[in-house]
């Protein structure tokens, strides 16, 4: 039996929050897994603060404050069981699944980044949703923990993601190295197909490479290198998913080159091959050009609307 992996689930009462605990019982294993639901109770809005100074507000609206922190405890809790619900219903084990319910200490956030501390394999939250009090993602809490995380990987959730086919964005990078390696610990006992992708940006196209660069033919030594390595590339990262326990016949490859926009070619990788998961380092490439990947993964977290974005740290 393999190490049990942890996977922490933040949550709200919205249907974003819903569909991110549906993807964990839909696309993952119940096998070696334990899942925690998190929910962090809010605090008032802000006008209840600024008005709580003035003294005839505060005894007029004290009550009322006191009954709505206690509805929102109560929906909390139901919402909670729901999901406990959804996991069980999907072969996990009671004892598998935890539930957290906190008032908030810090920061809905910041109380979200601590629990990550804890030992987790990934923290998972919806694309939108985690408070109707700060609406978001991509909005504030969301993209908190997206910033805030720097080791452990991240998994937003862009809606109802039904199917379990999964596009590793790759280049040669020790970063995509680990994300693969990541991916096929929790991929060994899915179903699902896996698919290498490699985007390479055209040099006719790379001003911003030529700002990094400030030279072409660096640039097409980069392109020529990187093309004739793909195969021997690739071929190490199916060994990987291989040695993770994931069936050979269950991987594929593809690679684009002299790519317009890597973003837009792993997006539209992943709407035409019917993927419902997209895998992506948080930075990679070249150390010279180690940054473009983070803007790389910036661009598609911005856009994946309809998918499940795994952001995996370096």
């Amino acid at each position: 039996m393999g190490k049990v992996k942890k996977v922490l689930v933040a949550v709200d009462l919205s249907t974003h929050s819903l569909n991110a605990v549906k993807y964990v019982a839909n696309q993952c294993a119940p096998k070696d897994l334990r899942v925690s639901v998190m929910f962090v109770v809010p605090t008032a809005p802000e006008t209840f603060w600024d008005l709580e100074k003035d003294d005839f507000f505060r005894s007029r609206m004290k009550g009322k404050y006191a009954k709505w922190k206690r509805e929102t405890k109560k929906e909390a809790q139901a919402f909670l069981e729901d999901a406990k619900n959804i996991l069980v219903k999907a072969k996990f084990s009671e004892s598998k699944v935890g539930l957290i319910l906190r008032e908030r200490k810090v920061g809905i956030a910041r109380d979200i980044l601590k629990e990550c501390t804890l030992g987790y394999d990934a923290v998972v939250v919806g694309r939108r949703g985690l408070s109707k009090l700060e609406d978001m993602f991509l909005g504030s809490i969301s993209t908190k923990i997206v910033q805030g995380v720097k080791n452990l990987p991240v998994w937003v959730i862009g809606g109802e993601v039904v199917s379990k086919k999964m596009l590793i964005a790759v280049d040669s990078s020790k970063n995509s190295r680990k994300a693969v390696d990541y991916v096929g610990k929790f991929a060994a006992h899915t179903g699902g197909e896996l698919t290498l992708f490699h985007a390479l940006r055209s040099v006719s196209f790379g001003f911003v490479d030529d700002l990094v660069l400030q030279d072409q033919d660096t640039e097409r030594q980069l392109l020529e290198e990187v093309d004739r390595d793909i195969p021997g590339m690739f071929r190490s990262y199916k060994d990987i998913l291989i040695q993770s326990g994931v069936d050979e016949d269950r991987i594929s490859t593809k690679a684009v080159l002299h790519s317009t926009s890597r973003s837009g070619d792993i997006l539209q990788q992943a709407k035409q091959g019917g993927f419902g998961t997209i895998v992506m380092g948080r930075r990679g490439l070249s150390k010279v050009r180690e940054f473009l990947m983070g803007r790389v993964t910036n661009k598609v977290l911005n856009r994946a609307e309809g998918f499940a974005l795994w952001i995996v740290p370096s």
